[in-house]
């Protein structure tokens, strides 16, 4: 029995549940899978048993013990939050369960990007969340990364195995090739958080209503806090267009492909903070599989995974984004050049067919 926990992440979370779970469950593994969300949700099926409590009953403390009290009869624990190392060190103490630590994103750099604290304050508090890290480690077996670039920047720094399986997109869903369009629909997919990326999306969407009246700009994505829906609601409508974009805030899995599919451009408008200059984003390849060409932030892993196959632009700037959308919208070439070029990486290079390998092969390595 795999024991897969998660204690912030969706249920149907395209690493943990698509993509991981997925794999595993072809290979026979028989799994029981915890998360911690507030809402309805039950992903059970033949091999799967899925059990979900509600975030807000269930502090990260008390959801330890409850997930603690019904893995007895395990072979494996797989986590994928940093906050469940602690469950590591409880049960590989108690019955010596081997131990997986899914590491989606590196928390110093999280730390630095979105916390409010300032100074020396925020410095230590980094400092301490570093030490929590690695003085639990001595209690996971192995350690999976979503990017080579954590890799690089910590875990290699401390000596540590580590495993890269990176977040590519099933090959079934690579996209059909589309047609060059003088009213195209413009893309962002993704976390709607309370930053500067969606007010900068919107400047450039302005900016470029004013030389291509006809396009159409979609945003699709869970907004974090909640309070934020409505802050960008009224953002939108004091745009003065806003019956030419779309928001949606929450929309079943199986429905996102569908709107990939009608988009012709994905847009990856990142700032340049450290966990970007870290984390190489999902929807780059979802987009590249997806058939739209790409216009992005010019920061480290997307220039290192995208190369020549999309616009790059300066992080930040309304303008810059605005213009590197113009380019491809007016240049046939170009955008069929993208979506080609984006499509071989895919198939040659960037698939979860290479990505599912490793991981299964890690499970192997442990020999349950």
């Amino acid at each position: 029995m795999i024991i897969i926990v998660s204690s912030g992440h969706k249920p149907d979370d395209e690493r943990i549940y698509h993509r991981e779970i997925k794999s595993l469950l072809k290979t026979g593994y028989d799994i029981r899978y915890f998360t911690r969300w507030d809402g309805e949700m039950d992903l059970s099926e033949n091999n799967l048993q899925h059990i979900n409590v509600e975030r807000k009953k269930y502090p990260t403390k008390k959801y330890i013990q409850f997930v603690s009290e019904k893995i007895n009869d395990a072979s494996v624990l797989h986590i994928h939050e940093f906050d469940l190392l602690p469950l590591a060190k409880q049960m590989k103490k108690k019955n010596g369960i081997k131990v997986i630590y899914d590491v989606h994103d590196t928390l110093r750099a999280m730390w630095e990007t979105f916390s409010s604290k300032k100074g020396l304050l925020k410095k230590a508090i980094n400092k301490s969340l570093s030490f929590f890290e690695v003085s639990h480690l001595m209690y996971v077996d192995e350690i999976i990364l979503a990017n080579k670039v954590l890799d690089d920047n910590f875990y290699k720094q401390k000596g540590l195995n580590t495993t890269v399986v990176e977040n590519f997109p099933l090959l079934d869903l690579l996209g059909e090739k589309k047609e060059f369009s003088t009213n195209p629909c413009i893309l962002y997919q993704g976390q709607v958080s309370i930053d500067q990326v969606l007010l900068v999306l919107l400047e450039a969407f302005i900016k470029l209503k004013e030389t291509v009246p006809e396009v159409r700009l979609k945003i699709i994505g869970q907004t974090r806090p909640l309070s934020f829906k409505d802050i960008l609601k009224e953002k939108i409508n004091l745009s003065g267009f806003e019956n030419s974009i779309t928001f949606l805030d929450f929309i079943p899995h199986e429905q996102i492909w569908h709107h990939m599919q009608e988009a012709h451009i994905g847009v990856i408008p990142s700032l340049k903070t450290p966990r970007v200059v870290l984390d190489t984003p999902t929807k780059l390849f979802e987009y590249m599989a997806s058939s739209c060409a790409v216009v992005a932030s010019d920061v480290p892993p997307v220039r290192h995974f995208l190369d020549r196959a999309g616009e790059l632009v300066e992080p930040g700037s309304a303008q810059s984004l605005a213009d590197g959308i113009i380019k491809v919208i007016r240049d046939e070439s170009l955008f069929k050049r993208y979506i080609s070029e984006g499509n071989k990486k895919i198939t040659d290079h960037y698939n979860w067919t290479i990505a599912e390998n490793k991981l299964l092969d890690i499970y192997k390595s442990l020999e349950i």
